[in-house]
């Protein structure tokens, strides 16, 4: 009867550990990362009897998730190029809408202070159309100042999302060595810890979240798991660890550092591999950098063109012109892994040249180098002071040593403390300081074609006489022309003394003349303020106007966004996709599991039935034999 008994309670052990096993699944079918589990089920081993072997029932052998390594794996390199691209997307679309509005933008305020110009050259005398530009150029200089203060605030948040990131990352590094560490110590039942395993496998999700990594599961169950780019993370139970601390070569930007084995590894969002981690700090470091970078070159190189224009012209009393506009300067920082004492300082000299990004300054013992960080291009140097896309670098003091960096910030920089410094309207130069006049009594056809002011020369208002002795020469006199006489003249030729301009057209004849001399009356004077407009149609910016500049700002952002939203789409069906793959493996189906749970409950009864069979038996006998 014992046999009988055995083979009833065996199979009803195994019965009930199916049901208790489909139950786990059933409780954790909304539980993220746990894996189906099935009892895996054996015969018994059999015994000899005189009629052959007879069975003694069933036994669990063990109990066995449903699981794809390749699959799991798959979803984990899903999650961090899906989590890179999303944080890169979200930062992205916050930086489009800072040049979203086309209406109230800096694109729009440089179009109104170009209009209020123009109606500033149609009344010059008129102080209300001189206040409207003042008005127009401080609302331009507040839009840059919003925009700038805007990107700042999309950086100090990105830092703080990799602080946070980091902290998060930090902590499942620790939390995968200490299930590695009970992983360990069960390995020696031979029986797999289903559970851990798949705290195992979410832990290496979450981490790939952060970061790209890469795990291996060893013998026993515990993983091995590496950064992208080969470093050790987790081996075992230790576990390396990433910080966040200043730049040696930025002091205002913060750098992520891998310490693993002894060492400390800086890292940039490529080593990453993926994760928000590497979203995040390519936002940071390029997309957020770029437009930085071209709205202070917009910035500086639009306060330039105004300023320098102001300074050429003469203003209501007759003063030269003020500035229009103030921006931040120029700044030269050395690398705290510096040992030499350089001191440098930076200046512009033409707007129109200044580029879109910062430099990075190397000295190899020998030889200078310069490196824009916008694009990478390395500039050459020879000697100090250097000149450097509209930048002249001039060495203060000291000297360097083989391996002394320093940071050249200036793309960065010129948005800083932007504003609008014009004193009062009167002091808007419409005019020019000296005026061309075509001789009364002329008899020939020339005349002026152009005249401009090019530079505030000490002799720039003092009289200066143009004397044709016949249809082909001409003499000049005047303080500062060195009174030449017999120069040959050609019909559209420039004449240029005492800081003017002048291009005169057509055919003289003898004893006609030309003079220029101080204006009488700048206040009245437009020919300056015609000269401001124009500043919209120069190649101001790096080669382009004003508002092509712009243009292309508010084009790059855009298409960085659109780039990034459609990466986003693609990553997140790649990783659903995988993710479903997983699932048709590992996934609890509830409707599967009630039939399972069903059918072990069938199974269950049946084996009580044959145990009560036995005891029938059993009791037959006693009373047969009693």
């Amino acid at each position: 009867m014992s046999g009988l008994l055995n083979v009833g309670a065996s199979a009803l052990t195994a019965a009930y550990t199916q049901m208790r096993t489909a139950g786990h699944n059933i409780s954790n079918v909304n539980t993220p990362g746990y894996s189906r589990q099935e009892a895996q089920l054996g015969t018994a081993t059999s015994t000899f009897g005189g009629g052959g072997f007879i069975g003694r029932g069933v036994e669990v052998q063990t109990i066995q998730r449903r699981y794809d390594q390749f699959l799991t794996a798959e979803v984990a390199a899903s999650v961090a190029l899906s989590s890179a691209d999303a944080a890169r997307a979200g930062q992205l679309s916050r930086l489009d809408s800072v040049f979203a509005d086309s209406e109230t933008g800096i694109g729009a305020s440089m179009d109104d202070l170009t209009a209020a110009l123009a109606d500033a050259v149609n009344r010059p005398f008129d102080p209300s159309a001189r206040t409207v530009v003042v008005s127009r150029a401080t609302t331009l200089a507040e839009r840059f100042t919003s925009a700038r203060n805007r990107l700042e605030e999309l950086r100090n948040q990105a830092d703080l999302r990799l602080r946070e990131s980091v902290n998060t990352l930090n902590g499942s590094l620790k939390q995968l060595a200490g299930v590695n560490e009970q992983i360990a110590r069960y390995a020696a039942s031979g029986q797999p810890p289903n559970d851990l395993f798949d705290r195992r496998d979410a832990l290496v999700e979450g981490i790939n979240k952060q970061m790209k990594a890469t795990a291996f599961i060893n013998p026993d169950g515990s993983a091995s798991l590496f950064s992208g780019s080969g470093q050790a993370l987790v081996i075992g139970g230790s576990v390396a660890s990433f910080s966040l601390g200043a730049d040696p070569l930025d002091s205002r930007k913060l750098s992520v550092t891998l310490n693993t084995s002894g060492m400390a590894i800086p890292i940039d969002g490529e080593l990453l591999g993926g994760g928000e981690l590497s979203g995040l700090l390519r936002f940071r470091d390029e997309d957020l950098a770029a437009a930085q970078g071209r709205l202070g070159q917009l910035a500086a190189a639009v306060s330039f063109a105004y300023n320098e224009q102001q300074s050429l012209g003469r203003d209501a009393t007759g003063a030269v012109g003020a500035a229009m506009f103030q921006t931040g300067a120029p700044t030269v920082g050395g690398a705290s892994t510096n040992s030499g004492n350089a001191v440098f300082a930076a200046t512009v000299t033409d707007g129109a040249q200044l580029g879109a990004g910062d430099y990075e300054l190397k000295y190899d013992g020998t030889n200078w180098s310069a490196t824009r960080l916008s694009d990478g291009q390395a500039l050459p140097i020879t000697g100090f002071p250097a000149s450097v896309d509209g930048l002249q670098i001039s060495l203060s003091s000291g000297a360097a040593s083989a391996g002394d960096r320093f940071l050249l910030r200036s793309a960065s920089e010129f948005t800083n403390g932007f504003s609008m410094v014009l004193p009062s309207a009167s002091r808007l130069a419409t005019g020019m300081a000296a005026t061309p006049q075509r001789g009364a009594t002329n008899a020939g056809d020339t005349s002026v074609a152009g005249f401009r002011i090019d530079s505030n020369d000490p002799n720039l208002t003092a009289p200066v006489n143009i004397q044709f002795t016949s249809a082909t020469t001409f003499n000049v006199t005047g303080t500062g022309t060195g009174n030449p006489t017999g120069v040959a003249y050609t019909p559209g030729m420039t004449l240029s003394y005492n800081g003017w301009e002048m291009t005169l057209r057509g055919t003289p004849v003898a004893s006609d003349s030309f003079t220029v001399a101080a204006t009488q009356n700048p206040a009245a004077d437009n020919r300056n303020a015609r000269a401001l407009v124009g500043i919209a149609d120069r190649l101001a910016v790096g080669g382009q106007r004003p508002a092509d500049a712009y243009g292309d700002l508010v084009a790059d952002i855009g298409t960085r966004t659109q780039s990034a939203n459609s990466s986003q789409a693609l990553s997140a069906r790649t990783l659903a996709d995988s993710q479903q793959s997983r699932s048709e493996v590992s996934g609890v189906n509830l409707d599967e599991e009630a039939a399972r749970l069903l059918q072990y409950q069938q199974a269950y009864q049946a084996a009580a039935k044959v145990i009560a069979t036995a005891q029938a038996v059993f009791d037959t006998l006693l009373r047969v034999a009693g």
